[in-house]
């Protein structure tokens, strides 16, 4: 069965799309296996990392370095982040993500195999970049089972503990079972975040997640006219051009609003440092 000209009544797919309309019990399989993938591929990379940790370092360096520059950012990004992530589509998150652990991998992959400090330094810095894409994904996919169930949650958290597993089993068998190099087994692994950009854009079902993202956009129209004929309202009494006067509600009403808006964030920000700072 094809989509119907309204669009798909499952997916919300647009009805330009030629895409066969699938059952309900296809469409919660499909959201397991993704959220289990999306779990996986996000925390895999970590396990990676540290696993190579003395191939990274060599013996002469604490292989804590690599713990650190492992765990450092991703702990950062999960404490900052969540004031400010949710004015970043999931599209571009997903898009920035793939990039920074690619990237990151690639860094530490292709840097020349000497343990001198500076060599070091730089692997560790294609380490953090990897930790940075880890604890946003972590904070993203979390929201994101919002939009699916209780069920995609539960897939998630299956696919993360299995990145244990998974991620030291792969390397174990990349550089001793097939005897690869360590540089070639972590270009090879570097290219595992693609495969979250593939279960994102194109398994995914998204319709849930633009469904709820159209409804909150038109939830907050409504409450954005009332304020906008209440300023002008207030103004033209005042003012004789009610333009102008319309005009200064809004710029006066932006300003306010970045002024709640960063209050909220200095007692957020308040909050978190009592958690470590009581």
């Amino acid at each position: 069965m094809c989509v119907p000209p309204s669009g798909c009544l499952v997916c919300h797919c647009p009805p330009k799309y030629n895409i066969p309309l699938l059952s309900l019990a296809q469409l919660r399989v499909l959201t397991l296996l993704c959220a289990r993938l999306l779990g996986l591929i996000n925390n895999v990379l970590y396990v990676i990392i540290l696993s190579a940790a003395l191939d990274l370092v060599g013996p002469s360096i604490p292989k804590g370095v690599v713990l650190l520059a492992d765990v450092l950012p991703s702990f950062i990004t999960k404490l900052v982040a969540p004031y400010f992530i949710h004015a970043i589509t999931y599209e571009v998150r997903i898009l920035v993500f793939v990039a920074l652990s690619t990237s990151g991998m690639i860094l530490v992959a292709v840097t020349p195999a000497s343990q001198d400090g500076a060599t070091v330094a730089l692997k560790m810095v294609g380490v953090m970049l990897a930790s940075l894409s880890s604890g946003g994904g972590e904070l993203s996919f979390l929201g994101l089972t919002h939009y699916y169930g209780h069920f995609s949650l539960a897939a998630w958290g299956s696919g993360t503990g299995g990145a244990g597993l998974v991620g030291a089993a792969a390397y174990v068998i990349a550089t001793t079972t097939l005897g690869l190099s360590v540089r070639t087994s972590l270009l090879a692994f570097s290219f595992l975040p693609v495969v979250m950009l593939v279960t994102f854009f194109f398994v995914l079902p998204l319709g849930p997640l633009r469904a709820q993202t159209r409804q909150a956009a038109y939830e907050s129209v409504p409450a954005e006219d009332e304020s906008d004929d209440e300023a002008e309202g207030a103004t033209s009494s005042t003012l004789l051009e009610g333009q102008d006067g319309s005009g200064m509600a809004r710029s006066f009403s932006s300003l306010s609003s970045k002024a709640d808006t960063w209050s909220q964030f200095k007692q957020n920000f308040r909050r978190a440092r009592s958690l470590f700072f009581p």
